[in-house]
This record gives structure tokens, C-alpha cells and sequence, in this order.
């Protein structure tokens, strides 16, 4: 999904490199969805992303999965934003090695911030 068409928010999404960032926490309270990933390597250095999805919905995954995905810093391998069918959006995501759900919203907050590189745990 590309194109200066697309709400601001959308396209902040779009911008960050989600591909094997770390998952750091996350939380669900009314209708939203939040985590925290750890984005980045050594090189370009790291910052920690925090997603929060409005009119949110998470489909084919549980807090048993989520809270796992913590625990293990599970990656992030698959990263795909679309149109929802009847409108607002859909962030596809896989984590490593093959568990793949879909956050379903109306809109994002994306904040970023430096992140120091201890904080990559490795397994």
C-alpha cells in the first residue's frame, strides 16, 4: 500500500521498518490495541516503536500469544498494511518463526524514539 492519498497516520505506519524488530510489550484497554517494538540493528542504530491502533480489533491470536511473544522477544518477519474490506485498515503481521495474526483499525498512533542497543535481547 503506497500513495500520498493516505491518511497521515497511515503513512507513519508505512514508514518504519517493522522486519525483525523485537516485541517489548503490549496491552489492550477499550478500543485500542498498543505494543512497544524494539526496530533497528547496531548499524543504523535502534528505537523503540510504540503502535496504538483506534477502533481496534486483534484477530487469530490470544494474550497467551502476545504474552509469549514478549517473553521470548519474538521478531517481527512479515509486516503488511491494506485496505479493510467496509473500511478503515488492516496491519498484517507474522512473528517468527510462522505466527501470524491481523490488527483491524480506524487509525494509529505511531511514536518513535532512540533506543539504546542493549535493550536486543538474543536468543
Amino acid at each position: 500500500m503506497t500513495g500520498r492519498d493516505l491518511p497521515d497516520d497511515i503513512r507513519d505506519l508505512l514508514a518504519l521498518d517493522l522486519l525483525a524488530a523485537q516485541v517489548q510489550d503490549w496491552s489492550i484497554a477499550s478500543d485500542s490495541f498498543t505494543w512497544t517494538l524494539l526496530a533497528g540493528d547496531s548499524e543504523r542504530g535502534h528505537e523503540l516503536a510504540t503502535l496504538t491502533y483506534v477502533g481496534a480489533v486483534v484477530l487469530h491470536t490470544n494474550r497467551r500469544h502476545l504474552d509469549r511473544a514478549v517473553e521470548v522477544a519474538a521478531e517481527v518477519v512479515g509486516s503488511e498494511v491494506v485496505a479493510a474490506e467496509g473500511g478503515g485498515f488492516e496491519h498484517r503481521v507474522t512473528l517468527g518463526p510462522a505466527h501470524a495474526f491481523v490488527i483491524r483499525f480506524w487509525s494509529v498512533d505511531v511514536r518513535r524514539m532512540p533506543a539504546p542497543d542493549h535493550l536486543r535481547r538474543t536468543r
